[in-house]
């Protein structure tokens, strides 16, 4: 791609931002501001069932919810809207060719904005409360970028099957639920023996959420490796589910 038609699908991808982001903001007084809050409510709610309920032995439990249930929302909340990222617009993928995976990139982009000011709120709330380690902020881009870059590639194979078939639409929630549980959020991960310890040793976000929680409630890298081994395994996955899209989406102005 030559720089003009880099700068081009750039400029897109932030118009396709922009638009989604007003259109939440149309005719609601919570719509674009709803996703950023909505993680305080499940962290209210959560801290309620498992804290105060069934007294899950965590130490500064709210923290160590919260530094694993943020970047997990930023992973449901995208997913939810995923695979009807191309199926919604039709018309602008007829209309013109373009690099189609922008139309799911930029529903990324548009959650991505949501999760960082949720999470600068996070980082204010700790580095009021004396909880923060200043130095681990130095760390924090990298959680994030790999975070991105997994949900990107989950986000681009669900809107390229949902273009052939929508079944994926009628399970995904029921995935995500099983799939929360299944990462240890809401209880410590030595809560949890067996076969759910060996599904974990190879799920993205059972590492993703313990690098978020080493640098927001540890205050220390407990794997440091994880870090930099996690962003790498994010960005060949990135890769792998660009080219899959790419391929599957050669003909997609004709199938959509």
């Amino acid at each position: 791609m030559t720089g003009r038609g880099k700068r081009r699908t750039s400029e897109l991808w932030w118009t396709l931002v922009e638009r989604q982001i007003r259109l939440r903001a149309k005719r609601t007084l919570f719509g674009a501001l709803w996703p950023a809050f909505s993680p305080f409510l499940l962290l209210a709610l959560y801290v309620f069932v498992f804290h105060s309920v069934f007294r899950v032995p965590v130490r500064r439990y709210p923290v160590y919810l919260f530094a694993g249930l943020l970047p997990w929302t930023f992973l449901a909340q995208t997913l939810a809207q995923g695979p009807t990222a191309i199926s919604n617009d039709p018309d602008l993928v007829r209309r013109a060719p373009f690099r189609y995976e922008i139309l799911p990139l930029s529903l990324v982009g548009v959650m991505a904005v949501y999760f960082i000011a949720t999470l600068a709120m996070f980082v204010a709330y700790l580095a009021i409360q004396g909880e923060l380690v200043w130095k681990m902020l130095l760390v924090l881009p990298l959680p994030v970028i790999a975070l991105s870059l997994f949900i990107g590639g989950v986000v681009m194979i669900l809107s390229i099957v949902d273009v052939y078939t929508r079944d994926v639409r009628l399970v995904l929630g029921n995935i995500i639920t099983v799939w929360f549980f299944l990462v240890p959020i809401v209880y410590r991960p030595a809560m949890a023996k067996g076969a759910v310890r060996s599904l974990r040793r190879v799920d993205p976000m059972n590492m993703l959420v313990g690098v978020f929680r080493d640098v927001l409630y540890q205050g220390h890298l407990s794997r440091p490796l994880n870090t930099v081994l996690i962003l790498g395994i994010c960005a060949v996955f990135f890769a792998v589910c660009l080219a899959v899209f790419r391929h599957f989406a050669v003909n997609l102005p004709r199938d959509v």
